[in-house]
């Protein structure tokens, strides 16, 4: 082949191979997107499966422990307005919200109705909210129900990310009232972050 025969297979290649090259990478985006998908599918079928049976442990356990559901569900609205604070004023607010959960004695006692004179709200900007509670009750009966729960509350100051802090209580709730009859606070519970103990 001449120089010139070259140059024009060459300029023919070069297209060519642009093309092969293109849809080379369109097949595999292709191929990528079709996985990507059918994963995202699995793991609805998954959520899906999880939030059924999840529905039906609360069914199963709202008739056989009609006592611990209904302390359950007391402790969930409770610490909705105990965990969610963006402003000084809702802080101080509280209390007053959350008193007719509760008996007078937990009011007197517990960490959660005490007042804030220092005003960390307004100091610190941080804003609180509730995300969810986990409930480990250790007796149940007709008269009271008794346990420990982990609260779990997302805070952040202004534009930083949220960060998750775990609250531990000792509860106690009564059944004949509808009441929180102990609500101590005993601390602050940190996971570590070696997922393999989860």
């Amino acid at each position: 082949m001449t120089k010139v025969n070259k140059k024009i297979a060459l300029l023919w290649a070069i297209p060519v191979l642009m093309v092969a090259a293109g849809l080379g990478f369109w097949l595999a985006t292709q191929v990528a997107v079709k996985t990507h998908q059918s994963a995202s599918n699995e793991l609805a079928v998954q959520q899906s499966k999880l939030i059924n049976k999840k529905s039906k442990v609360g069914t199963v356990l709202d008739s056989k422990q009609p006592n611990v559901s209904a302390a359950s569900n007391l402790l969930d609205k409770l610490f909705t307005l105990d965990w969610t604070i963006a402003t000084q004023k809702e802080f101080d607010a509280k209390a007053k919200q959350m008193t007719p959960y509760v008996t007078q004695d937990v009011v007197k006692n517990s960490l959660d109705f005490k007042a804030d004179p220092d005003k960390m709200i307004t100091q610190t900007g941080v804003v609180m909210t509730y995300d969810h509670m986990d409930f480990l009750p250790n007796s149940a009966s007709a008269k009271e129900v008794k346990g420990k729960v982990i609260v779990f509350v997302k805070s952040h100051l202004k534009d930083s990310s949220d960060a998750t802090t775990r609250f531990v209580y000792n509860v106690s709730y009564s059944p004949k009232t509808n009441l929180v009859t102990q609500l101590d606070r005993i601390g602050t519970y940190q996971l570590q972050s070696d997922s393999s103990v989860l």
